[in-house]
Parts: C-alpha cells; structure tokens; sequence
C-alpha cells in the first residue's frame, strides 16, 4: 500500500512545484486517492471511464463545442487516404479523435515538451511541475481512449520530469501495463557540454505502457553486433547426420580459404568476422550443461556423450522442442541462431535490450530537411519505436508533432498516421517535410532502408474556429 510502512504519510512531504512550495498530498489527492475508491482492477489494466472521471471530473468538458469543426485546409498526393496533420490545439483535437475514431491507434509516440524551465524557439518549456502533469494528464486520458486493445504507447522524456510521469501513467494505464522503461543514448559529451557540475547527462528514456497487456503485441527485434570470439569450432559438413560431422577450427577454415598468407590474423579482422557470419551454419562453441537446470534426459544424454570421445550425441526431446547436441559432456552451440537478415544484410546479431545507444543521434539536423534545433528526434530511433508494435497498415498517433518525424517514418514504412501539432512549425517544418516524403525527395534518414522512393498523401486540418490555448 502506499505510503510504504515505516514513511511519513504523503501529505507530510512536501514538494517544491515551480516556485510554490506545497503539499504533495494534493496531488496525491487529485490523482491517486480517486483510484483507491473505484472498481479499478489492476489485475486486468482496463480501467473503466468512470475511474477516468473520477480523476478529471471535468473530462466531459474536453470535446470541443458543437460548432467547432476540423476543415480541410491542403491536400496533397494521392487523395482519400487517413494520413493527417491537424494544425491546432492538440486537446481540441485529441478530444475530436476520441469521439470520432475511438481505439484506432496501434501505437502513439509523444515527445511533449520536458519541462526544463528553458524557452525555445517553437514552444514555452517552462511550467510549474503541478501544471505540467495537469497539462500531461488530460492529454493522456484521450490518448488512452485512441489506443486499440493491442496498442502500445510510448512517452519520451528526460530524468526532469520522468518519475512523476511514470507514477501518473501507473494510474492511469495500470501497473500491469507498465511494459518497460528503456534508456537512450542522447548525446555524447563533448569539451562545450560537460561544464556543468556532476556526470554528463546523455540518456533520455521511452516509457512503454499497453493499452491491454492481455492483448498486447509486439515485435521482437534484434540489434547488431560484433562476432563473439568464443565461437571457434567448426563443423565441415553440418548438412550431414550429427554422428558423421567432421569437427576442426574456425581458423585453420579460414586460413585454408583464404591461403597461408592469413596465418597472422586476429579475430578482430573484419575479414575474419566476415567470415565467421558467412559460414554461421558451420561454426559452433561448447557449453556446459548443467545437471540443475537441464531435464533428466539430457543430463542421462551427456553421461553418455562421455562414452565414446569426439562423437556427437543427440538427445532427442519431446514436446516439440528441438534436439540438443552433446559433445563429450558439453552441448553444442551453433552460431547460426545469432545471425539474422537485419536491413537486408546478415548480420550477428543479439535480442534488443532495455539500453539503447546504438543509434546516432549526431548528425541528425539535415534529416528530412526539417531544421528544429532541441526537440528533433532520429528517424531510426522512431523506426525502432514502430518496428517493435506495428506492421504495415497499421495506425500511428504523434500529439506533440514538432518536425514530423514520426509522420515522415511512419509514412515510409507503410503505416497510417495523424500528427497533432499546435506551433507554426507545423505548416513552416512538418508539412514542407511531408511533402517531399510524399514527393519522393527526400532520401535521408530511414529512406535508404526501407527502399522509399515516393508515394500516398495526406491532408491538413484547421479548426473552422480558434480552440482556446
């Protein structure tokens, strides 16, 4: 329960919003002890509507008034399609989504601004911490709303405001829907960036919510990396029965293609890892099989590997599961499970972790031709973000749009998307980018990888009258 035992009660702490110092326990109050009354059930992460309201008790306020509309204000490319831009307030149109296209989102992606107490050129970043989460919560209510059960969400934002989004997002999606917090390599330092006291901040972080974490789905990925040396056996004729392979080195295999002259080599030669991912089906290491954790029948099987020396035993296992290979009491690790196609090219590689820094984020001001100085986020980190929950088809929700980036790699990757952005970035940054993605002019970025040359459409929506700020 909350507080923990042994802790002051939450009201006794105080908390420094802003300028204000004040209670924690009002927000506590207004966000927290609603929940505690209601027939929320975290065990299934479907909060109902009613425990929505009892949070927000203004929430049925938020639909725009009847005579606010979204018109067309452009087109362009190929008509008909759900791709859009609504340039306008994003609660106006959040709430507009809500009413009109309830759970059509497979994913939504946000990077809302992250509360630094900075101003930028495109937007104000500068809000008590009380208003923010107020700011953050409403738009959340509706994003949950827009999510098919399958969805996924995703929030980017740094260590400023993290865990007190995270405690809103348990409340509002449900701990059991809390799928993962993943760090992302931002930055790197440099001599004009770590003046200030303490270590330097690279990370940003995802926070990953389903909407049903029974319907959950997702993708899973794996990322490259170097060969790992320990694989330096080989197999000579691993198309053959396992009781026939001729069993030698990586090396002298390597050595006997490429000729003596490669005797000196290390195995941090690109050619030798070449070699290594080209060959995977033949290359192999031991392992030890532990009598703990191994079945019965594979520790009998690895007794009996002992037996006859240099001869591959194989343990055949019921249920489906695939045989092991035991050689003299160790089992037989092929390389192959660890080369995947990624990118059209094979690859070792390993599963996607929590810990992201294999994506550059230097270099990334000419992507897309959209210039947006401190807020613009890599094409590869959003594919990433899609590949994990979407396939083609699927559709895709940004309500902080900034400089398109989302819509511009969803777009590539043959997925529906809508982007919701209120500054004027939106028509000067996000919409001239759309159009040469569209256009078939843009070839930075995710382009190349996904073979995009051009095509679709989209539309961009004005409100017929001014939301209110």
């Amino acid at each position: 329960m909350f507080p923990p035992r042994g802790l002051p009660a939450v009201g006794d702490l105080p908390c420094h919003l802003g300028h204000a110092r004040i209670g924690f326990g009002a927000l506590h109050r207004r966000i927290v002890e609603p929940w505690r009354s209601t027939a929320y059930s975290r065990s299934t992460c479907r909060t109902s509507e009613d425990a929505l309201s009892t949070v927000f008790p203004d929430l049925s306020s938020l639909s725009p008034p009847p005579s606010e509309r979204w018109r067309v204000a452009l087109r362009h490319g190929v008509p008909g399609g759900s791709n859009r831009l609504f340039h306008g307030d994003n609660l106006a149109a959040l709430a507009w989504l809500a009413e009109h296209e309830p759970a059509s989102f497979q994913c939504v992606y946000i990077d809302p601004p992250y509360n630094r107490g900075t101003k930028h050129a495109h937007y104000a970043d500068a809000r008590s911490r009380s208003a923010w989460l107020e700011f953050m919560a409403r738009r959340l209510v509706l994003l949950r709303r827009l999510l098919r059960a399958s969805g996924s969400l995703f929030v980017q934002l740094d260590d400023n405001e993290l865990d007190y989004m995270k405690v809103v997002l348990d409340e509002l999606f449900g701990t059991e829907c809390f799928i993962g917090r993943v760090t992302v390599r931002a930055r790197s330092p440099s001599a004009f960036s770590t003046v200030n006291r303490g270590v330097f901040k690279a990370s940003e972080y995802l926070l990953w919510y389903a909407r049903s974490r029974a319907d959950f789905r997702y993708h899973p990925q794996r990322v490259p990396r170097p060969p790992d040396p320990a694989y330096t056996r080989w197999i000579e004729n691993p198309q053959d029965p396992a009781e026939q392979w001729q069993l030698g080195r990586v090396r002298d295999a390597f050595i006997r293609e490429r000729g003596p002259l490669t005797s000196r080599f290390r195995r941090s030669d690109p050619a030798y890892q070449q070699f290594v991912v080209d060959h995977a089906q033949h290359v192999f290491r031991l392992a030890p099989i532990s009598d703990r954790k191994a079945g019965a029948g594979t520790v009998a099987a690895k007794v009996r590997s002992r037996q006859p020396p240099a001869s591959v035993l194989v343990h055949h296992r019921s249920g489906g599961l695939e045989p092991v290979y035991i050689l003299n009491g160790q089992q037989i690790c092929r390389y192959d499970r660890n080369v995947t196609v990624i990118d059209g090219v094979h690859t070792a590689s390993r599963p996607l972790t929590n810990i992201w820094t294999d994506i550059p984020w230097e270099g990334i001001a000419g992507e897309g031709g959209a210039r947006f100085k401190q807020g613009k986020k890599p094409e590869k980190l959003i594919r990433r973000v899609l590949s994990l929950t979407t396939k083609p088809g699927d559709a895709v929700l940004d309500a902080f749009g900034g400089s398109g980036t989302t819509a511009a790699v969803a777009h590539k990757m043959g997925r529906a998307w809508v982007l919701l952005e209120h500054g004027p970035q939106a028509r000067t940054i996000a919409e001239p980018r759309l159009r040469r993605v569209v256009d078939g002019l843009d070839d930075t970025g995710v382009s190349t990888v996904e073979d995009w040359h051009g095509g679709g459409g989209y539309a961009v929506l004005t409100p017929e009258a001014e939301s209110p700020a």
